[in-house]
């Protein structure tokens, strides 16, 4: 492990944050290990609190000593400091910063000791402004395709479904992913759940149903030879891609390469699966595919009754 002391003039009074030798006969300090903190969401409004907290009950040293206190601080962006505490009692210490303006962060917990070289833990996040961050779309809230009229935006349904990468100041931009379970009751007062023939019958090109949309001013859709990104009907198709919690993990997949929207049609052969349709960035076809009705969530496009 690569192991770090911080020289800076500010903390060296106040962690005692010195280069110097335990005694006389010691060539190199002991070190903490084993901190950790609530990672970060990628993406949050500007002007929000977080709070993180620092997971200290794993701390351990590498020669199996005891340090007499440990102390506990945060670095912004290289260049803002705080001082939570300087012997740390709590289990799970938190620390709350606001954020002021637009950009990339870095946040950087450090855990220290006298006579040992410190711990630390980097998270990142960008804060955005959900009004300007997603660009590119068609104007209309809603799509006649072969005479049904379908929602032009992934459903955003409160109470139900999971954030893109838990960030909820997406979900007005991106949707919200769903199990099929969710998916078939998602839908509001008036509009449905499309069935796999429904989407069967919209016969028109991926390319027809793909924004070329950007987000934070880069394209959304991976770049695909041949793909001809049209938007004809005001589908609005955005790569959001999908959910996979079959291991019990939640692991986002494919964004930038597909968009993906369930069915309300179960799969002829294994009643556990269910349809869905998707679009991918190196195919002018809408694909056909079936999945796990409770551990993959997709997004959902509606149909007017």
């Amino acid at each position: 492990m690569r192991k770090t002391i911080i020289f800076t003039a500010i903390l060296a009074g106040i962690l005692a944050f010195s280069a110097c030798k335990k005694d006389e006969t010691t060539t190199s300090l002991p070190s903490l290990e084993g901190l950790s903190v609530s990672q970060a969401i990628p993406y949050v409004a500007v002007g929000e609190n977080l709070v993180f907290k620092a997971k200290t009950t794993n701390l351990y040293t590498s020669d199996n000593s005891t340090p007499e206190a440990i102390g506990l601080f945060w670095q912004v962006n290289s260049a803002r400091r705080d001082t939570l505490t300087t012997d740390i009692k709590k289990e799970n210490p938190e620390y709350t910063y606001h954020i002021d303006t637009l950009g990339n962060y870095q946040l950087t917990c450090y855990a220290y000791a006298n006579g040992y070289y410190n711990a630390s833990v980097v998270t990142a996040f960008q804060a955005i402004d959900p009004a300007k961050a997603l660009t590119g779309l068609g104007k209309f809230n809603t799509a006649i395709i072969n005479g049904k009229e379908w929602i032009s935006s992934n459903l955003n349904s409160e109470g139900a479904g999971v954030s893109y990468m838990k960030a909820t100041v997406v979900d007005p931009l991106f949707g919200r992913l769903y199990t099929w379970e969710e998916a078939s009751t998602a839908c509001p007062s008036g509009w449905h759940l499309p069935s796999a023939e429904e989407w069967d019958a919209i016969d028109k090109t991926a390319g027809d149903l793909m924004a070329p949309a950007k987000f934070l001013d880069e394209d959304m859709w991976k770049p695909a030879l041949g793909q001809a990104i049209t938007n004809s009907t005001n589908f609005n198709a955005i790569p959001v891609g999908y959910l996979d919690n079959t291991a019990s993990v939640n692991s986002f997949r494919r964004h930038g390469e597909i968009a993906a929207f369930w069915t309300s049609s179960e799969a002829a052969s294994d009643p556990s699966l269910a349809q869905f349709r998707y679009i991918i960035y190196d195919s002018n076809e809408i694909m056909k595919g079936s999945g796990d009705k409770t551990s993959l969530a997709l997004s959902v496009r509606c149909v007017k009754n």
